[in-house]
């Protein structure tokens, strides 16, 4: 009998044990109702559907992410961040792009706990990560970045010394790229002359090469008229200002842009064993009458637009403060003498209303007239003829057209050569009353067909 009762009991109790542990499984673990806090540990916590497709490896990605959020970013007040205090957006993109990468470069986490909640149909992951094993890593990871960059910097200062100054900028370039991940930190690092923190003498020594940099262009000043090439090539000395006095800089190139007009020059150059560039200016092409080219230093093969850390590149090395100088081109147009005859219905006329219409339209785009033949650079001979259409007749109307056409010739004085030759033909004129308020509309029909036709092509010229 007590035999009996004993096995009843141990029946009972393993029973009451199974009930209890399976009840236990359904309820959620303490970490799932309250999060953990610690002052040791990282903690990232996250719960996920189980619908969703590789939902373990989505609960692990929420759950670092999670752990991450909890790494504040502080700035030390040592950092090269403190540089550039007027650029608060570039510090927000720093913050959230070391944000994103530490959640893919996390080491040393490790998983606490999972439950899977299967009435719920959730699953819940518990990472953690050691606070000053997180310290360690991340120090070395500093150490090892601090050491890459330093071995740029000092490649730099020998470009530097060479006078390599595009490979100078860019070795200082590659150095910022080595801490880039680092910027909020102290980058002070031992030389031989002491200690200095890299981000900010990076920055330093750029500045320094753009002051030591000159720029001069042996004529600031040019004349040129419209639509010409000039003969001789803009020629920009480069100089290095050192203390002990100049040096002339080799192989530096050099970007030529018009800031104000427009035309075609060459504008990738590099300056020869001399220290000078030469540009060739093909044809100014804007009608204003002073137009003016920027040159500057060539800084396309390091800042590169299309590059991901484009606005770092441009932070240090900016852009807007490099050595530049400028060239003013005094635009004039070419003097032309013009010779006009017109026909009317097969008679001469004296009229002057399109003759003076086209000499504004091309001295708005191209000429600049004279009445002395001696002083012109060209003859421009224009010759018109118009001549009667049918008359329309209807109910209440009755409408007369005209046909006009134009011809042009534009002769160099100096070779006596024909160098345009060009024509509109019938441009009709339609009035009632009479032919002649008929030649008054294809006058202002042939003003705009000579803007739309003739002018285009005389700006193609290369006299």
């Amino acid at each position: 009998m007590i035999k009996l009762l004993r096995l009843f009991f141990c029946f009972s109790l393993i029973t009451l044990l199974f009930v209890s542990t399976s009840f236990a499984r359904k309820r959620p673990p303490k970490w799932v109702k309250n999060r953990p806090v610690s002052s040791e540990y990282y903690i990232g916590i996250a719960v996920v559907s189980k619908n969703v497709e590789n939902y373990m490896q989505l609960a692990k990605n929420k759950a670092l992410q999670d752990l991450a959020s909890q790494i504040s970013i502080k700035i030390s007040s040592n950092s090269v961040l403190h540089q550039f205090e007027d650029n608060t957006g570039f510090k927000e993109e720093f913050e959230s792009q070391v944000q994103t990468s530490l959640v893919q470069e996390l080491e040393g986490y490790e998983l606490v706990a999972s439950w899977n909640n299967k009435r719920g149909k959730e699953y819940w992951e518990y990472y953690r990560l050691s606070k000053k094993q997180f310290a360690l890593m991340q120090r070395l990871k500093l150490n090892k970045a601090k050491k890459i960059a330093q071995n740029y910097f000092e490649e730099a200062q020998e470009y530097e010394k060479k006078l390599n100054i595009i490979q100078a900028l860019n070795y200082y370039i590659k150095a910022i790229d080595a801490v880039k991940k680092y910027l909020d930190e102290d980058l002070s690092v031992m030389t031989f002359g002491g200690s200095i923190n890299l981000g900010t003498e990076i920055y330093k020594r750029i500045q320094n090469i753009y002051k030591r940099v000159e720029l001069v262009p042996v004529k600031k000043n040019i004349k040129i008229e419209i639509s010409t090439s000039i003969k001789e090539p803009f020629l920009v000395k480069a100089n290095w200002i050192a203390d002990s006095g100049e040096n002339e800089l080799v192989g530096l190139p050099l970007n030529l842009n018009f800031v104000t007009g427009a035309g075609i020059l060459n504008k990738s150059v590099k300056t020869d064993e001399f220290g000078y560039a030469s540009s060739q200016l093909t044809r100014v092409t804007s009608k204003q009458k002073l137009q003016k080219i920027e040159v500057g230093l060539d800084l396309s093969s390091i800042l590169k637009a299309d590059d991901e850390d484009y606005e770092l590149c441009k932070m240090f090395l900016t852009p807007d403060l490099s050595p530049k100088c400028h060239i003013t081109l005094n635009v004039e147009r070419l003097k032309a003498y013009m010779l006009f005859s017109e026909k009317i219905f097969g008679e001469d006329s004296k009229r002057s209303i399109l003759k003076n219409a086209i000499k504004k339209e091309l001295s708005e785009n191209f000429f600049s007239f004279t009445e002395d033949k001696d002083s012109a650079n060209v003859i421009l001979d224009v010759k018109t003829n118009v001549i009667k259409g049918e008359i329309k007749k209807g109910r209440n109307y009755k409408v007369h057209i005209v046909y006009l056409d134009c011809f042009f010739s534009l002769t160099d004085i100096k070779s006596g050569f024909e160098i345009f030759n060009d024509a509109i033909y019938e441009v009709k004129g339609m009035k009632p009353v009479s032919y002649n308020y008929a030649v008054k509309e294809a006058y202002e029909q042939a003003v705009e067909e000579i803007h739309n036709t003739i002018i285009p092509k005389l700006n193609q010229l290369d006299l």
